[in-house]
């Protein structure tokens, strides 16, 4: 007489269908990670064409420059036409640097004024 198999599922049978079913999911997620990887450089050569391309339409939207030639075109002004300005920092001019130092050395005669009386208002209220 061939004995069956229990209908019952033991705690065996449960840790391997548990085990099973994790294995199913990692192996979907190792089929996934592969196509990733796959499609990489695909995606990396569409998105550095994309870039080439948007430079090759703003340079061909800016106004052309004398000739053509291969010297770089003046930004200083296309602030003014909707493009942004350049991102360097503009050097304060010799005037500016000037009245700076004017205003700062008026700072500081001031302040010294300021604390003389102090002190002198103070030698006045504290005899001795």
């Amino acid at each position: 007489m061939a004995r069956r198999p229990s209908k019952s599922s033991g705690p065996l049978d449960d840790r391997q269908r548990k085990l099973l079913e994790e294995q199913e999911k990692l192996e979907k997620l190792e089929a996934q990670l592969n196509r990733v990887i796959e499609e990489a450089p695909r995606i990396k050569a569409e998105r550095t064409r994309a870039r080439r391309d948007e430079l090759l339409v703003d340079r061909s939207t800016r106004a052309h420059h004398r000739l053509n030639s291969t010297t770089l075109a003046d930004t200083r002004f296309d602030q003014f036409n909707g493009r942004p300005a350049a991102s360097t920092r503009r050097r304060p001019l010799k005037a500016e640097r000037r009245q700076t130092f004017l205003i700062f050395c008026s700072l500081v005669v001031v302040l010294a004024i300021f604390v003389l009386w102090l002190l002198s208002v103070w030698h006045w209220q504290w005899p001795g």
